[in-house]
């Protein structure tokens, strides 16, 4: 019996190492696929968020865009705001409709037209004469500013082929909001006309992700494709380019109707070899444009993603089959060998980990120096600048001011202005105090106040200086225009614009005007604040709400960065548009019921 199991002990040693070794190779086969499954899950599933992004971006570009022409829009209806919509007032009106123009340039506009309530062109730019004096009253765009009545909206066609004037034959695009008197009745129209080529090449078609990874755009609204999924400006319905051939992306295009962004996958034509069908990974986001729904798809090749991952898949192949190898050639050796390559790993993770857990406490400790030393060396900066520039000549206007009223004893209008001095300059005293005590700021003292009654008090302040620049002030405020806000911080804002504006139009030819217009919309209250001064250059207007930014030979580079601040801290926004010689144009956008959460209302 013990010779026996002697005899058999060996091959059933072997035998039991072989089927180990087969469970082995079958399991970390199994293994295998599953990881390499998984890591393609979500390596496309991360790809596909990339892909979301950029069309998160296009869309936003795009949204911004015609932000800006019914913005514009809005301006030169407000040009007619009382007055007949006919060919004189036109002329009359002609150098603001050109500024107007000049301020599209560089934009897909290719003119703007002004209608009156008949329908006929009487203002063009630039000038057309195939456009002026010809009726337009049947197109739709006119139709629905006319029939809808419905004042502050915009009217954005459909895709179509321009069918006269210098642009002949290009693909257009007609936004247009209408021109109405007081109490809603219609005067006419404004309109840009948009080359839809133009467009597509600088948000669309610029997007680019890998060799054939592209941007597409589609009107959900009439279910057109705008720019198709390979790149090309299209024009045809949904039903007729793909209902048939490609019926997954028809599919996911009507799912996209809902207005949600989301990500899947189709087939269409290969980009390289058209003949060929392949499968293309695709996020979408939907773009909100008035009467139009468009969604923009980012879209990429499933092979190219694949050439992506190929790399980590090759070297976690040739890992696995090392391993399986290595197992054939030996079990046990195979298993002490993962045993000792598993504790040396452990230890350099070990290692690894407290290194970068202690780079980690390092680097958080040099941030937070590095952003104790900015905020120190910015206050610095700011507190001994105001202490030096307005502390002492504060004090000494003050002493002479409270020197000469006692002396002429001022009554009535005089002494009126006398008061507002005064007041000015206790707020200053405040703001220099708020300033230098930056570590404890003070929360926003917040009120409700009438927006129409602060502008008229600022121009009051600054009328000795808006005549001796020549400059001609306009307000345009809708009433009434109440907001919670900080009243002396929002007064801050608006002398910081108006003082600028008026720098900018010294030394302009020409008339010098200042517009400040207000008006709500929605939950929201907009302030705009537009000089016909030299005008910001584009590639600079991002940089002048950064801190020490400055055009000025002497100037310190803080008022736009401290407005900012100021209008951020009321849950609001600032922004600036304008091109070199056209003016420019800043707008305060600040939240109707004030900002959530900061500062306690006073009555």
């Amino acid at each position: 019996m013990t010779a026996f199991f002697r005899t058999f002990k060996l091959p059933l040693a072997l035998l039991l190492i072989v089927g180990l070794t087969v469970c082995a190779f079958i399991t970390i086969r199994r293994a295998n696929n599953e990881v390499r499954a998984e890591a393609r899950a979500r390596f496309f599933e991360q790809y596909n968020r990339q892909q979301y992004l950029v069309a998160e971006l296009t869309a936003h570009s795009l949204d911004e865009m015609f932000a800006t022409f019914s913005r514009n829009l809005e301006l030169v209806a407000g040009l007619f705001d009382g007055k007949e919509v006919d060919r004189e007032q036109s002329q009359r009106l002609k150098v603001h409709l050109e500024k107007i123009y000049g301020s599209l340039l560089g934009t897909p506009v290719i003119d703007l037209v002004v209608f009156d309530s008949k329908g006929v062109a009487v203002a063009i730019e630039p000038h057309d004469n195939f456009t002026l004096g010809r009726s337009y009253a049947w197109r739709d765009y006119y139709r629905w500013v006319r029939d809808q009545r419905q004042p502050g909206r915009m009217y954005i066609s459909p895709f179509m082929p321009l069918a006269g004037g210098r642009k002949r034959g290009v693909k257009e695009l007609i936004v247009a909001r209408g021109i109405y008197g007081p109490r809603g009745e219609f005067h006419g129209v404004v309109a840009c006309t948009l080359d839809f080529d133009k467009l597509a090449r600088k948000h669309v078609l610029s997007v680019k992700i890998g060799k054939h990874g592209q941007a597409w755009l589609m009107d959900s609204t009439t279910r057109t494709i705008l720019v198709d999924p390979n790149g090309r400006i299209a024009g045809q319905t949904f039903d007729e380019a793909l209902r048939r051939r490609w019926p997954r992306l028809y599919e996911l295009l009507l799912s996209a109707e809902d207005g949600k962004p989301g990500s899947g996958w189709y087939e269409f034509e290969d980009p390289a070899d058209p003949r060929l069908k392949v499968r293309k990974l695709v996020s979408y986001h939907p773009v909100r444009l008035e009467n139009r729904l468009w969604t923009v798809g980012v879209t990429t090749p499933e092979r190219e993603v694949e050439a992506l991952l190929s790399s980590f898949l090759q070297r976690q192949e040739a890992i696995s089959t090392t391993l399986l190898v290595t197992i054939i050639g030996g079990a046990a050796f195979l298993i002490a060998l993962l045993y000792h390559w598993n504790r040396t790993l452990t230890a350099q993770v070990g290692l690894h980990t407290r290194a970068l857990s202690e780079a980690h406490s390092r680097l958080e400790a040099t941030f937070d120096e590095l952003l104790v030393a900015k905020k120190v060396a910015a206050v610095g900066h700011l507190a001994l600048g105001l202490a030096h520039e307005i502390r002492n000549p504060l004090s000494a206007i003050q002493m002479n001011m409270q020197m000469i009223r006692k002396k002429i004893e001022p009554t009535g209008v005089l002494c009126e202005n006398f008061s507002i001095a005064d007041g000015e300059i206790q707020r200053l005293n405040r703001l220099l105090k708020d300033v230098l005590d930056f570590a404890r700021p003070r929360p926003l003292r917040l009120q409700t106040v009438d927006l129409a009654e602060i502008v008229r008090r600022l121009l009051q302040l600054v009328d000795q200086r808006l005549a001796q620049y020549g400059v001609t002030p306009t307000t345009d405020i809708e009433s009434p225009l109440e907001l919670v806000c900080d009243p002396e911080q929002i007064h801050q804002v608006l002398l910081n614009l108006v003082l600028n504006a008026m720098e900018a139009m010294d030394g302009v030819a020409g008339d010098r005007t200042l517009k400040v217009i207000a008006y709500r919309k929605e939950s929201q209250a907009y302030i705009l604040v537009s000089d016909s001064g030299r005008g910001i250059a584009p590639d600079k207007c991002e940089q002048l709400f950064d801190p020490f930014y400055t055009t000025k030979v002497s100037g310190g580079g803080l008022g736009l960065s401290i407005l900012q601040t100021i209008v951020l801290s009321h849950g609001g926004s600032v922004s600036v548009t304008g091109g070199t010689g056209t003016g420019a144009t800043f707008t305060v956008t600040l939240p109707l019921a004030g900002p959530s959460g900061t500062g306690e209302k006073t009555p």
